[in-house]
């Protein structure tokens, strides 16, 4: 393939790889420029950030094998692609090349025939991948790119590199051609952005072609290629505000009637690749926990996310350079989520062998009804770094700075998973920063942070004001059963004993190393929350202004009194929330109990320009 005179008569495994290997350089070197494109069926600008993430997936498993076997080839290639898979157009993208395999599986060696063949077929299985299939969108140019193979061998020509030009030709075509099939590009100004990234896959296998070079990796951030304006005003999605997705795995999946489930579900953009043992399921809908329990019928899934799509489409407007992460152990209220921008990655949680996503999949009232019901015992687990890497290339690709504020090392995994994935993403654009702290103490940090960042504040900066106030943002817990805490690790046994013993309701505080330690003691049944109160009264400074935030796990009524008695007693408050706490909390506090976040409120002073 090195010859620019000489034709080509045939593709093997070896040629193959170099080929995709540098189409998918050229795409990652496109990224940026795709998410910017990107108003169909989301315009949630992470397109082109998915494509890399599926199309990185493949090229891991070509390097990581130096496959002589075509066939054997093409069934790695799509296996890692259905497993690496983001997105609407990862997933078609996904079926694409499961569907080359599976129509090449009797080759060694593909000559113009049966590229042309092996190319219509993936195509037709990409257009069966989708519930709604939609022209002018990434099938209609794989469909036309493989016509042309179709046709120009039909009219006698072999040469491979012919086909390829002949094909690439009518793939920048079928492209340009995509506002006139679908009103909302036309409207935007743009193409379609999964079709892009198509055909700059076929641009750099063209060029490798033509020089036999394959290009190096491009490094995060890298783009190339002039933003065509008219994105920006696209609107959020006002439905279905959460882009599901799950690896399924079974001996034998029944992908045509998981689809048919799937699609009568209130949602949209339903794709479903691969089959057999493994299929990758997308879709949008406001109910990710229904997917997830109609998918679990039909397979074991290996994995789960969610993302809020409407948080995505925010970005194109994000006040500030520096976006604020955290996980959902930090309790925040709904609305302060959405007013500041804060973006939250779920803790996961299982009853035995049912995955759940903080918060996402399973509700608070969800949580406790299966508590009382089920004889397994929940426990936690840390988000895996795949799921902060998503975040952190989605926001690192919009051109923002990354600070990410997560429960106490000593308390969880998570921050650890946050540094992994920031160290393959951008050390330098990225923070991870332990807050030594959680729940409702952890949420108040997080919501400092965001509204420095609002005011203008860079990155360095919030993280020096941060920990010079660590002191500042303190943690309370009345616990009622700490058996549910020794259980996790939280509490050391003995505190448990003697509070049981001697009827004590300790108190738990954060410390400075970030552990949770007994800070005070409620003995008795009677007038506890009353007491509690004055615990707390004690140590707020009646000069200073503060913020508190009052969690509960299935404890509402004394979550309000308790509200009451401090508001009553302290007369210089900013703001006072009550959330329900996380079930990972829940998981480890047991029902019933309060926890309190105070914090001596400063506004962070206005920095912007």
């Amino acid at each position: 393939m090195v010859s620019h005179s000489d034709a080509i008569t045939h593709i093997d495994a070896p040629r193959l790889s170099k080929a995709l290997v540098a189409g998918i350089a050229n795409v990652l070197s496109r990224r940026d420029y795709i998410n910017k494109i990107n108003v169909f069926p989301v315009p949630d600008a992470d397109t082109g950030t998915n494509l890399a993430f599926t199309l990185s997936s493949i090229r891991s498993a070509i390097e990581a094998n130096s496959q002589r076997s075509l066939p054997k080839l093409l069934e790695q290639i799509a296996e890692a692609a259905i497993n690496g898979a983001r997105g609407n157009s990862g997933a078609i993208m996904a079926q694409y090349f499961q569907g080359l395999s599976d129509s090449s599986r009797d080759f060694q060696v593909l000559d113009g025939d049966r590229l042309a063949r092996v190319s219509q077929a993936a195509a037709q299985s990409a257009w069966g991948a989708m519930s709604e299939p939609v022209p002018g969108t990434l099938p209609t140019v794989l469909e036309d790119f493989a016509d042309e193979l179709v046709h120009r061998v039909e009219e006698g020509i072999e040469d491979i590199r012919q086909l390829m030009q002949r094909g690439l030709k009518r793939a920048r075509h079928s492209l340009a051609r995509t506002p006139e099939q679908l009103p909302v590009l036309k409207d935007a100004g743009v193409v379609d952005a999964g079709a892009q990234g198509f055909v700059d896959l076929l641009e750099g296998i063209w060029r490798y072609m033509r020089s036999g070079r394959v290009p190096d990796i491009p490094i995060s951030g890298q783009t190339t290629g002039a933003f065509q304006p008219g994105t920006q005003d696209s609107a959020a999605p006002e439905q279905h505000r959460f882009c599901t997705e799950c690896l399924l795995e079974g001996a034998a999946l029944d992908v045509p009637a998981l689809r048919t489930r799937l699609d009568a579900l209130d949602a949209s953009s339903l794709v479903v690749a691969g089959g057999g043992r493994r299929a990758r399921v997308h879709i949008h809908t406001d109910s990710p926990g229904d997917v997830f329990r109609i998918c679990s019928e039909f397979g074991d899934i290996r994995q789960q996310k969610a993302d809020d799509m409407t948080r995505q489409h925010g970005l194109m407007n994000q006040r500030g350079q520096v976006a604020i992460v955290t996980d959902s152990a930090a309790d925040l209220p709904a609305e302060e989520i959405d007013r500041l921008g804060i973006h939250v990655v779920p803790v996961r949680l299982n009853f035995g062998d049912e995955e759940y996503l903080d918060k996402l999949t399973i509700s608070p009232t969800e949580f406790y009804r299966k508590l009382e019901q089920s004889e397994t015992r929940p426990q936690t687990s840390q988000p895996p770094p795949a799921d902060f890497r998503r975040q952190f290339e989605l926001l690192t690709s919009h051109g923002l700075d990354v600070l990410a504020m997560q429960i106490s090392g000593r308390l969880s995994g998570t921050l650890q998973a946050a540094r992994t994935a920031a160290g393959k993403v951008d050390e330098d654009r990225i923070e991870v920063f332990d807050t030594l702290n959680g729940a409702c103490g952890q949420g108040l940090m997080v919501l400092y942070a965001a509204e420095a960042s609002m005011r203008g504040w860079e990155r360095t900066a919030i993280v020096s004001r941060l920990k010079e106030m660590m002191a500042e943002f303190k943690t309370f817990a009345l616990v009622r059963d700490l058996s549910w805490g020794v259980r996790g690790g939280r509490v050391k046994p003995w505190i448990e004993t003697v509070s049981r013993k001697l009827g004590l309701n300790p108190i738990l505080a954060n410390t400075p190393e970030g552990l949770l330690g007994a800070r005070g003691v409620i003995a008795g049944r009677r007038n506890v929350l009353a007491r509690f109160a004055r615990y707390l009264l004690k140590r707020m400074d009646s000069h200073r202004v503060y913020r508190i935030m009052i969690s509960h796990t299935n404890a509402l009524t004394d979550a309000r009194e308790l509200r009451d008695r401090l508001l009553d007693g302290h007369p210089k408050v900013d703001a006072c929330w009550i959330e329900d706490a996380s079930p990972a909390i829940g998981v480890h506090a047991g029902p019933g109990s309060l926890l309190v976040g105070l914090h001596a409120w400063k506004p962070p002073e206005d920095r912007r320009a």
